[in-house]
């Protein structure tokens, strides 16, 4: 690992610390004669950014900035917003070098940070940890450029690609680890969507309760007529909210106190995933773990409303079933979804397959 690298995991570290969304996260180290003078980075939404702190924390300590060394994983921004421009303030500030992980992929940056600072003689290195820094800021990237959720389709199947039994019984399918997996995804995401048939058909507490995590995510149910029953678990259980997606049609129906419920427009497929993903974030949903049934993934899927797939293959063969995707249909091999195979994990004899759409 070089020396750059090993600044700029320091900077991802900070930068984990921040809860910002819908703002990037973002962690900033100054160094100045191969020491490190100051440290920052992003703490809330709205506040001063990672690279302002990390100039203040720097003159806190009698540093001045003149001839020093930036390290940040995104490219500073070079427009008013809720803050002042971070570039004026390098510039000013006399700094050397910025040292950047990846540009901001907001249009209002998108490289012009970058070029300001050249502009005005600061030396500017990108691309360190590149990856890395594009995979924290992942969810931020896709509100950017794709004004949705990041959304993650999730399947626990056979290695004959089977969901659950033709009478739609799939507990369980993976093993013990490979659930506690699926939980820990669960911790990380702000919500966790299925469909009226697995709420009725599994029951489920959608929780992170195998994670031991503090943080339950927002239970979503596609329920477009409202017919499942009030006995169950995600309406009984507490800790978690729960959001029940229905038809813009059904407008008179009992609300059951405590939960929430959202009209979305229809489509020839039932309710529209688009529409949903625009009410997800008007709630402040920004990621979304989709664990619903195959009509469920078919839909999020044939729309292109997806940034990872994981496929969680089980060393069982179940024959006749439901697969995760039947509902999508296709006339032509032209027209599959093509994906890259993004990481393999093994827990125990299960396999996990992580996959990214094919750019």
């Amino acid at each position: 690992m070089t020396f750059d690298e090993k600044i700029m995991k320091s900077c991802l570290k900070l930068a984990k610390r921040g809860k910002v969304l819908p703002n990037p996260m973002v962690g900033c180290i100054i160094i100045k004669n191969s020491t490190v003078i100051g440290r920052g980075y992003h703490k809330k939404f709205g506040g001063p950014h990672a690279e302002v702190n990390a100039v203040n924390d720097a003159k806190n300590r009698g540093y001045t900035l003149k001839g020093a060394v930036m390290y940040v994983n995104l490219e500073p921004c070079s427009h008013q917003g809720k803050t002042p421009p971070c570039a004026d303030m390098i510039i000013r500030e006399n700094i050397k070098e910025v040292v950047i992980g990846m540009t901001d992929p907001n249009p209002l940056v998108a490289g012009r940070g970058i070029r300001k600072l050249k502009k005005n003689g600061v030396i500017v290195r990108t691309g360190i940890l590149e990856n890395e820094c594009r995979e924290l800021n992942k969810v931020f990237t896709t509100l950017i450029l794709k004004n949705r959720p990041y959304i993650i389709l999730k399947t626990a199947q056979s290695i004959d690609g089977k969901i659950a039994l033709s009478n739609f019984s799939s507990k369980w399918i993976t093993n013990l680890k490979s659930r506690e997996l699926s939980h820990e995804l669960r911790s990380i995401c702000d919500g966790i969507l299925i469909g009226r048939k697995t709420a009725e058909t599994d029951n489920p507490e959608l929780t992170a309760r195998l994670n031991r995590s503090p943080r339950n995510p927002v239970r979503i149910v596609i329920d477009k007529d409202l017919k499942l029953k009030n006995s169950l678990k995600i309406f009984m259980d507490k800790s978690a909210e729960t959001v029940i997606l229905h038809s813009n049609r059904t407008n008179k129906f009992h609300r059951i106190p405590g939960i929430q419920y959202i009209a979305t427009r229809e489509n020839r497929q039932g309710l529209d995933m688009k529409d949903i993903c625009t009410k997800l974030l008007k709630l402040g949903i920004f990621s979304v773990l989709v664990e619903g049934g195959n009509k469920t993934l078919s839909g999020f899927l044939r729309d292109g409303l997806y940034d990872e797939i994981y496929t969680m293959i089980a060393p069982k063969v179940i024959g006749g079933g439901i697969s995760p995707f039947e509902d999508f249909k296709i006339d032509r091999i032209s027209r599959a979804k093509e994906l890259f195979l993004n990481k393999v994990i093994r827990l125990d004899n299960d396999i996990i397959l992580n996959y990214k759409p094919k750019q």
